[in-house]
């Protein structure tokens, strides 16, 4: 598995740890739920699909759920 290192700012930590608490999750778990969270809402259906050509159900089932929940958001402000 790919590891990256990066700094948390003492706001976000406190918040990772309170959450770690309340649900009883791992951070590793949490950052990459909240990664993919978070890029698949800012990129293109197209792009995220072209990422993950050779990605698992799970995750094509969770990418798809995130399109749609999306595009959701989009046609209820216009």
């Amino acid at each position: 598995m790919l590891r990256k290192h990066f700094e948390l700012n003492s706001d976000i930590a406190k918040l990772i740890d309170k959450y770690n608490e309340i649900n009883d999750t791992d951070f590793n778990e949490l950052v990459n739920k909240a990664l993919r969270f978070y890029l698949v809402n800012q990129m293109s259906y197209k792009d995220v699909q072209d990422a993950l050509k050779e990605a698992d159900v799970e995750t094509s089932r969770y990418v798809d759920e995130a399109m749609r929940s999306s595009m959701g958001d989009i046609n209820r402000n216009y």
